[in-house]
């Protein structure tokens, strides 16, 4: 298992430092294939990454809302990536709350990911027949909460 959580780990670091965002096809089988789906500075209301103060704690969440279901009104103190599984899931809708009081909505469709801010009011939703299945990557610190709920 240990070897298993090396690889898994090494695949994910070579994935994450490669500027080149090509499918590397292998020349045999045997060779793993490393595909960047996503990368971003900025958070969906085009707000500057901020990482929290604190000892670095990274976190991995699986989410599968039902269908129908919704994550109230809330906000998360660190940087979040958010990727939506892409097979065997429904898509997400975000809606993000402006200082304005004015909502920005967007479908997230399955294989798609985006950016979560920090301290950005928002709930999302599935509005369609199948669960949506989301996986979630904070960039956290010890001890600081994940989610805070507004209502």
């Amino acid at each position: 298992m240990k070897h298993l959580i090396a690889l898994g780990t090494l695949a994910l670091a070579i994935a994450a430092c490669s500027p080149d965002k090509k499918i590397e096809t292998p020349d045999t089988s045997e060779k793993p294939v490393i595909q960047e789906i996503f990368t971003s500075s900025e958070t969906l209301n085009g707000t500057a990454l901020k990482y929290p103060a604190g000892q670095p704690e990274l976190r991995l969440y699986r989410v599968e809302i039902p269908a129908g279901g919704k994550i109230p009104l809330h906000t998360h103190p660190a940087p979040m990536m958010v990727y939506v599984q892409g097979v065997e899931s429904g898509s997400l809708l975000n809606t993000r709350l402006k200082p304005d009081g004015s909502e920005v909505k967007t479908v997230f469709k399955p294989g798609e990911a985006f950016v979560e801010g920090a301290n950005e009011p928002h709930f999302v939703e599935n509005t369609g027949d199948e669960p949506t299945i989301v996986w979630v990557t904070v960039a956290s610190a010890v001890g600081m909460p994940t989610t805070e709920f507004s209502e």
